[in-house]
C-alpha cells in the first residue's frame, strides 16, 4: 500500500493541484516557491495527527477569486494497494476505501470550513465588501478563521463520516523540515530527541528477567548515589530563612535518596569519536549533526513500528518526509543518504514490519536529482505568478523501443550538472562546448542573460537531441504531453551541410556557398538530425529548433567579417586571419592550404563581393579554429567579455539570437537595440 494521490485545492500556491505519487521514494524538485513545500504540508494536514496547526488566511490560494463567499480548504490523500501488502494494511484503511477493484482505493480527506450557520452568517456579512476590495473581504474572513473547523474524513468525503482517530494515529508521519535545529532538536528542550531514543533503547533486546535484574540493581545504585550526594549537601543555610520567613509552616523542606533513570538519561552526553579524539556532539560538524539527528529520527520510527515493543499502539504506516537533506551535506553524504532511504522503503519478506512505507524528499540538490532516477522524480514549475504545474519526467516517453531507449539514455545521461535542465525556467540544448562557453557570454551582450532568466544551457551532442525532446512535449500524444515539463526549449545545432556523388556511399561535408552548385551532387542542406528534431517538436510552442548555416564558428565570422575580436591565440595562422579579416581581398598565401582547390574555386565563382568576402573569412576562420575549438571557445568568452577588446560588441547571428531569446522569454525589443543581429 503507498499514497498515490494528493488533490489539494485552495491550499496556499494551488488552486485545484492533483500530485500522483509512485511506491518507496519520491523526489520532488523544482524552483523557489513552486510548491514542494505545500506538498509536504498539505500531506502533512491530513496525515500528521499530533503537529497539525491551524491555517491562517494566507493559507489559501491567493489571490481569492470569488470574494462573495469564504474561502475552503479541501486536501486528499488517496492511498492504493499493491500485491505486498498485510492484512493490517487492510484493517487500516478498510472504512475508507472509495474503489473496491483491484487495486483497490482508500480516500482520507481533510477540510478547513466553516460550520453551514457560520457559513452563511459570512456570506451575510461579504456582501457590504465593495467588489474587488481584497482587504476589506480579508478583514471579514480574518473575523470569522476562529470559527474555521479542520476536519478528516474517511472514504467518500460526500458520506461526511469522520475518521477514526485511532486508525489515524497508526500512520506516522515524520517530518524534518528546511529550517532544522539540529543541535536544539538532538539536545536541549524537555523532551529532546537523544532522551526520548535513549528511553526507548533501554534493555533493547533484553529478557523480562534482565529488564527485572536491571532494575533493581539501578535501585541498589541510586540509592547509594543519593545518599552520597545528600551527605554533601547541608540544607542549614536554607532551613534557616525558611524559619524566618514562615515557610516552614508548609512544610519542612528536605532531600531525598531517590535518583529517577530518566534523571540519569537525561544527564548523559552524545560524544563523537574519531581515532584518539572524542568530542561533544553539539561541537560536531553541522553536516554529520544533521545526519545523527535523522539516524535517531529513522531510530525512532523503528520503535514505534516494531510490536514486539509497542504491542497494539505500534505504527503500522510509518512516512519520512525530508525537506532538503542536502543542508550541510557534500555529494557523497547527499548520495549516501539517498541510497539507505531507497533501501529502506523497499519491502523485505524477512522483516514482519516495514518500518518507513513510503518517504518524500524535497530537493535543489542535483546530486539528489541525478541518482534518483527519473520514475521518483516529480518536478514543479511555475507557470504563472498564480499558476503552479507539475510534471513527471518519467512518464515523457513512448512505450515503444525507441522511447525506452530515450528513456534509458536520459537517466544514464543526467549526472550532477545536466540535472540542472529539470530546475531551469527555460533550456537550450546545444552540441559542444564552444556553444556551452559563448552562448552565456552573448546572451549578456543582448541585455537577455542566461543566469539572470535562469536558463539551463545543456551539452547534449548532435545525434542525441532526440532523446531530450519528450521531457517538454516532443512527439508525445496529448495524454502523454500532460506530464511533459512545461518550459521553453530551444534547440541550436550546426547545419553541416553535405554532398555526394552517385559513386559515394556517403554523405561528405560542403560549404554553405557549394550548395546546388552542379548537378553531379546530391546535396543535403542540413544533417538528418534537424530534420528528426523539426519533425518531434512539430505541434509544441514551447521547442524550437534552429540551425546555423554550417557551425557557431562559421556564422560568427560571416557576420562580423570586419571583427578582430574572433581571433584568438588559439587560432593557427591567427595573424593572416587576422590580415584576411581586415583585408580579405589581399588572400595571405599561408591560408591557401587550408581550403582545397575545388574549394578555393567555388569561393572565387561567388559573384557577389559582399557574400564573397563573408564566405572567404568564415571557411579560413573556421579551418584555423578546428582543431582548438574548446580552448579557442574559452579564450574567445574573455575577450567578448572584455569591453577593452570588444568595446562595441558583436553582431549576434540569427538563429543563436533566436535560442536565447526564446529560453529567456525574452522577445525582440522593437526599438533600437545596443547591439545588431544578423
Amino acid at each position: 500500500m503507498y499514497i498515490a494521490k494528493l488533490r489539494i485545492i485552495n491550499y496556499r500556491c494551488f488552486e485545484d493541484q492533483l500530485v500522483e505519487f509512485c511506491p518507496g521514494v519520491n523526489v520532488l524538485i523544482g524552483e523557489n516557491n513552486a510548491g514542494k513545500t505545500t506538498v509536504i504540508a498539505a500531506l502533512g494536514s491530513v496525515l500528521d495527527q499530533h503537529h497539525r496547526r491551524r491555517l491562517s488566511y494566507f493559507d489559501f490560494h491567493q489571490p481569492i477569486a470569488d470574494i462573495s463567499k469564504p474561502p475552503r480548504t479541501t486536501i486528499t490523500v488517496t492511498f492504493r494497494s499493491t500485491p505486498d501488502d498485510t492484512i493490517e494494511d487492510k484493517a487500516l484503511v478498510a472504512d475508507w476505501l472509495t474503489n473496491l477493484d483491484s487495486p483497490w482505493e482508500a480516500t482520507l480527506t481533510y477540510t478547513f470550513a466553516l460550520e453551514p450557520e457560520d457559513e452563511a452568517s459570512c456570506i451575510e456579512s461579504l456582501k457590504v465588501v465593495p467588489k474587488g476590495d481584497l482587504e476589506e473581504y480579508r478583514n471579514v474572513i480574518d473575523t470569522f478563521l476562529p470559527r474555521y473547523v479542520g476536519r478528516t474524513y474517511g472514504g467518500d468525503p460526500n458520506n461526511a463520516l469522520t475518521a477514526d482517530r485511532e486508525m489515524l494515529e497508526k500512520i506516522d508521519f515524520q517530518m524534518l523540515d528546511a529550517l532544522r535545529d539540529a543541535e536544539r532538536e538532538l539536545f536541549t528542550g524537555t523532551n529532546p530527541l537523544l532522551k526520548r531514543i535513549l528511553r526507548q533503547i533501554r534493555d533493547a533486546g533484553k529478557t523480562a528477567q534482565d529488564k527485572a535484574r536491571n532494575d533493581k540493581e539501578f535501585r541498589r545504585l541510586s540509592t547509594q548515589l543519593g545518599a552520597h550526594l545528600r551527605s554533601r549537601v547541608s540544607l542549614d543555610p536554607l532551613l534557616s530563612f525558611v524559619m524566618e520567613t514562615g515557610a516552614l509552616e508548609g512544610g519542612k523542606p528536605t532531600l531525598k535518596d531517590e535518583i529517577a533513570e530518566e534523571d540519569i538519561l537525561a544527564a548523559l552526553r552524545l560524544y563523537v569519536e574519531e581515532q584518539q579524539l572524542s568530542i561533544p556532539a553539539e561541537r560536531n560538524g553541522l553536516g554529520y549533526n544533521n545526519l545523527i539527528y535523522i539516524s535517531l529520527v529513522l531510530a525512532s520510527i523503528d520503535h514505534d513500528a516494531d510490536p514486539d515493543k509497542q504491542g497494539p499502539n505500534a505504527t503500522s504506516f510509518p512516512i519520512l518526509c525530508i525537506e532538503e537533506p542536502e543542508a550541510h551535506l557534500h555529494p557523497a553524504l547527499q548520495y549516501k543518504l539517498l541510497k539507505h532511504l531507497q533501501e529502506r522503503v523497499k519491502p523485505n519478506p524477512q522483516v514482519a514490519t516495514q518500518r518507513t512505507r513510503q518517504a518524500f524528499i524535497t530537493t535543489h540538490s542535483t546530486h539528489i536529482t541525478s541518482a534518483s532516477g527519473l520514475d521518483h522524480l516529480i518536478c514543479f514549475t511555475i507557470l504563472s505568478p498564480s499558476v503552479h504545474g507539475v510534471a513527471y519526467p518519467g512518464r515523457c516517453f513512448r512505450n515503444d523501443s525507441e522511447g525506452k531507449t530515450s528513456k534509458a539514455y536520459v537517466e544514464r545521461y543526467l549526472d550532477a550538472t545536466k540535472s540542472n535542465l529539470l530546475f531551469a525556467k527555460g533550456v537550450i540544448l546545444v552540441e559542444g562546448l564552444a556553444e556551452l562557453l559563448l552562448l552565456p557570454v552573448i546572451s549578456d551582450q543582448l541585455d537577455c542573460s542566461l543566469a539572470t532568466y535562469h536558463v539551463a544551457i545543456i551539452s547534449v551532442g548532435g545525434l542525441t537531441f532526440r532523446h531530450f525532446l519528450p521531457l517538454f512535449g516532443g512527439g508525445l500524444t496529448m495524454d502523454q504531453a500532460q506530464y511533459a515539463l512545461k518550459r521553453p526549449v530551444a534547440c541550436l545545432l550546426d547545419a553541416d551541410p553535405a554532398r555526394k556523388t552517385a559513386a559515394d556511399r556517403a554523405f561528405r561535408k560542403c560549404w554553405p556557398y557549394q550548395l546546388d552548385k552542379e548537378t553531379k551532387y546530391e546535396y543535403r542542406a542540413t544533417s538528418p538530425a534537424v530534420g528528426k528534431l523539426e519533425t518531434l517538436s512539430a505541434g509544441c510552442e514551447n521547442i524550437i529548433v534552429r540551425h546555423t548555416t554550417k557551425t557557431l564558428e562559421y556564422d560568427l565570422a560571416y557576420d562580423n567579417r570586419s571583427a578582430t575580436v574572433l581571433v584568438t591565440a588559439a587560432c593557427t595562422n591567427g595573424k593572416e586571419v587576422e590580415g584576411l579579416i581586415k583585408d580579405p581581398a589581399n588572400f595571405p598565401a599561408e591560408l591557401a592550404e587550408k581550403l582545397s582547390i575545388e574549394d578555393r574555386a567555388d569561393l572565387d565563382a561567388i559573384s557577389d563581393v559582399g557574400h564573397r568576402e563573408r564566405h572567404r573569412v568564415a571557411s579560413y576562420y573556421l579551418q584555423c579554429v578546428e582543431q582548438a575549438k574548446g580552448e579557442h571557445a574559452f579564450a574567445l568568452a574573455q575577450r567578448l567579455k572584455d569591453p577593452m577588446t570588444n568595446p562595441h560588441g558583436i553582431t549576434v547571428p540569427s538563429p543563436i539570437e533566436d535560442v536565447i531569446r526564446h529560453a529567456a522569454r525574452r522577445p525582440k525589443p522593437t526599438g533600437p537595440a545596443n547591439i545588431t543581429s544578423a
